[in-house]
């Protein structure tokens, strides 16, 4: 155990000292990677995934989704063997994009709602990218074909389910009793949380865009081969690697990429996995699985439904306005807007009654 922390101490310290080596070798690669870093958290991230984080935050302190439990709490029992109160988190973490999943899973979990096994068996399977980035950024910006980003998303969806059910098979027989956090009727004050909570989240993800964003920018500086820097970019930041992987990939090696997520997306989650006890040895392995799986089902797909994509693309500049836009996630945004007015009015009115 002692030999293993100290191999860890090793490693840290090696990927400090190559991020240093970096930064002084490469600096002006750095302030570029750092500057498209905060084009994308200013005009990507905060616009399209802040209001999920939200919602999703206030979803989980406010229980609103209860009625909506009950219509499926039968298919996710037989299904996914969890309980109703992870009917959220499956639906939320296919419009909310890669952090929401998880986030809602660790905040399910310290609330009591669900036991560490159920939330292990969640964070393998509830993690996806979001139809914004999918459809409207991958599909119609960077492929020119919104058909094949709903290819893509839909591969995600698909292998979604069978991995919620691979991983019922593993499910303990006798569900743990669960300690409940007894709490008051949600209040308006309750929302405020759910802003503040969102925002430090939010901010925990800039931090690792900003950071990744600067590493494959020095990437460059390496001259790796076209096709080996095209890999390494993606295996780091999803994101930027699609912007490469469009140029001469094809659609299921595509898919694959964005199924892993990307190391940058890994380490967005890694305390809400260390809160549930989750090895990351073991969610690696499920993301290569998930992109291998997505990579396969969107060829599937591709024989049924043939797309004509130009694999060719002249810009390698990220495009502010494909990430910022998803008439899906719109709207489910007013629907869980107009819930939550009328559920917080609804518990104003019972507070004034008691």
């Amino acid at each position: 155990m002692v030999a293993i922390k100290l191999k860890r101490e090793y490693v840290s310290l090696i990927l400090i000292l190559c991020c240093i080596f970096l930064i002084f070798k490469y600096p002006e690669a750095v302030k570029n990677g750092v500057n498209e870093g905060l084009n994308i958290c200013f005009y990507t991230i905060i616009p399209s995934l802040f209001p999920f984080m939200v919602l999703s935050t206030y979803v989980v302190k406010s229980d609103i989704l209860s009625p909506v439990y009950k219509l499926f709490s039968a298919p996710v029992r037989l299904i996914f063997h969890q309980p109703t109160s992870a009917i959220s988190v499956i639906l939320l973490s296919m419009i909310g994009g890669f952090p929401v999943g998880i986030k809602m899973t660790n905040d399910l979990f310290m609330k009591g709602k669900i036991n560490k096994e159920q939330a292990q068996r969640l964070c393998l399977f509830c993690m996806n990218a979001g139809p914004a980035f999918v459809i409207t950024a991958v599909g119609t910006n960077m492929l020119r074909s919104t058909k094949a980003g709903i290819i893509i998303y839909s591969s995600f969806c698909i292998s979604s389910f069978i991995s919620g059910i691979i991983t019922s098979f593993v499910a303990e027989n006798e569900e743990k009793k669960l300690k409940s956090r007894n709490e008051k009727p949600l209040k308006l004050t309750s929302l405020s949380a759910s802003v503040t909570d969102s925002i430090q989240a939010i901010f925990g993800i800039c931090a690792w865009v900003i950071l990744f964003s600067a590493i494959t920018m020095c990437i460059k500086e390496f001259r790796f081969p076209e096709k080996a820097h095209i890999y390494i970019t993606s295996f780091f930041e999803v994101t930027k690697g699609c912007l490469v992987l469009v140029r001469n990939s094809p659609l299921p090696i595509i898919t694959g990429i964005i199924g892993f997520g990307g190391i940058c997306v890994h380490c967005q989650v890694l305390e809400h996995l260390k809160n549930i006890e989750l090895k990351y040895s073991c969610f690696f392995v499920s993301r290569i699985l998930n992109g291998i799986l997505s990579g396969i089902i969107s060829h599937l797909l591709l024989l049924l439904f043939p797309v004509e994509i130009d694999v060719f693309s002249n810009t390698d500049k990220i495009s502010s306005y494909s990430f910022s836009f998803s008439y899906s996630a719109f709207f489910v945004v007013i629907i869980m807007c107009v819930v939550m007015i009328f559920d917080i009015d609804r518990k104003k009115n019972y507070d004034r009654m008691n």
